[in-house]
């Protein structure tokens, strides 16, 4: 399904729900589409580079409502910023389970990251962040 039929069975929905359609909600959608965006502060950011007069209470509303519509799931979401913890970037990454801590070194699984990545053709060349995210079991 292409972003603009996707943007227009969300737009359906939220009529169907009684919403109005407004110039921010559609802005808020469109940057949730288009970006890959892993929380409500980066929505936000891009939003309102788009429409300075969009709120942060504006995009966590429309986020609930698209939560509530099943249209996102939004779970837990962290970003891994080593910079900001440490001062440099740190070689290695844990994979937590609920029975151990795994450590690999980022020389191992960073190139093997970037070389599925670059054979989707999701990025080129450029570096990458890494955002974890804790999901829910399905049933």
């Amino acid at each position: 399904m292409t972003t603009e039929l996707s943007r227009e069975k969300i737009i359906e929905q939220l009529r169907e729900q009684g919403l109005r359609i407004t110039n921010q909600r559609k802005v808020i959608l469109d940057v949730i589409l288009k970006n890959n965006c892993s929380c409500c502060k980066e929505i936000f950011y891009e939003a309102s580079k788009i429409d300075s007069a969009i709120g942060r209470a504006t995009v966590y509303r429309m986020m609930n409502t698209l939560e509530e519509l099943g249209v996102i799931d939004r779970g837990k979401q962290y970003e891994i910023c080593y910079e900001g913890l440490f001062g440099t970037r740190q070689d290695q990454t844990s994979l937590l389970t609920k029975e151990e801590i795994k450590e690999l070194p980022k020389d191992i699984w960073y190139p093997a990251l970037k070389k599925m990545l670059r054979a989707l053709g999701e990025i080129k060349d450029e570096d990458i962040s890494v955002v974890v995210k804790v999901g829910r079991k399905s049933s």
